[in-house]
């Protein structure tokens, strides 16, 4: 059959076009675990010698220690607040907002995870697990209602570790439904849904969380869609306190909600009067 020069042109340009989505869709597969884990390998991050916080070594079983801060101890009653940061961040991205707590009385424990903050290991979603289940593990805090805080990828660690049964309370900060629905949406032309291996399906979780939820999501955030957090807080109905923001990004923390989590917490029955 003879090809004429205008077809062969065209034939070329479709395999040349194939070729190269094909290509990026492997490079996509091979690195997503380095788009994900984005703040990993960073240098170590030790507490201020004359600070709120110090250093707490947990060990973590089959995996690398964890060194992570924690502040002081909370009176009888009043919540201890765990922090898992986002995929960006490190052990002190909390820090400030942390003391605004502690300066209520409550308790603060700035998790991180392995690979991050110049921990030992490399991430990925069930490291990331295990490593939260040995720190709330290492909390012997039964007098004190523990409250998991997980902002962006940390909304996924909080999440899971409440489905198991964990916390007496639940925050949801810039919360996704899942992160392949995220990496979905920031690669439209590529079949993320079947390439991707850390997956963090909060949504498959919510049958499974029994504890009260509050949400925390900034409608201008250009990281996780804000949809998403108003899906989750539709989906958990009456089981979720949905506070709805503005002009704050991907980080709502960055603004002053510590009188809307002391809100809630009283509301919940989950704070002291003191």
């Amino acid at each position: 059959m003879r090809v004429f020069p205008s077809r062969r042109r065209a034939m070329i340009l479709v395999a040349i076009v194939l070729a190269l989505y094909f290509a990026a869709t492997g490079a996509l597969y091979a690195l997503q675990r380095r788009l994900l884990f984005a703040g990993a390998g960073g240098p170590p991050v030790s507490a201020p010698v004359h600070g709120l916080y110090r250093d707490w070594l947990v060990e973590v079983p089959g995996g690398p220690a964890l060194h992570l801060w924690r502040g002081p101890a909370p009176a009888k009653g009043m919540p201890i607040f765990v922090f898992f940061h986002g995929n960006g961040s490190d052990t002190s991205d909390f820090a400030a907002f942390g003391e605004r707590f502690a300066a209520r009385g409550w308790g603060v424990v700035l998790a991180t995870y392995r690979g991050y903050s110049g921990n030992a290991g490399a991430p990925s979603e069930a490291g990331l697990m295990a490593d939260a289940r040995a720190i709330l593990a290492a909390l012997d805090e039964s007098d004190n209602p523990l409250i998991l805080w997980g902002h962006s990828l940390g909304s996924g660690v909080a999440a899971r570790m409440a489905a198991e049964g964990h916390g007496a309370g639940l925050v949801l900060e810039a919360p996704y439904t899942s992160i392949a629905d995220v990496a979905q949406r920031s690669y439209p032309i590529f079949p993320v849904q079947l390439l991707i291996s850390d997956r963090f399906d909060t949504m498959a979780l919510l049958p499974d969380l029994k504890i009260p939820v509050l949400i925390f999501h900034s409608a201008d955030d250009r990281v996780v869609p804000f949809d998403m957090g108003q899906r989750l807080a539709t989906a958990l109905g009456t089981r979720a306190t949905s506070v709805f923001l503005n002009d704050l990004g991907h980080v709502p923390h960055s603004a002053e909600l510590t009188p809307r989590v002391a809100e809630w917490l009283a509301a919940q029955g989950l704070l002291t009067q003191r």
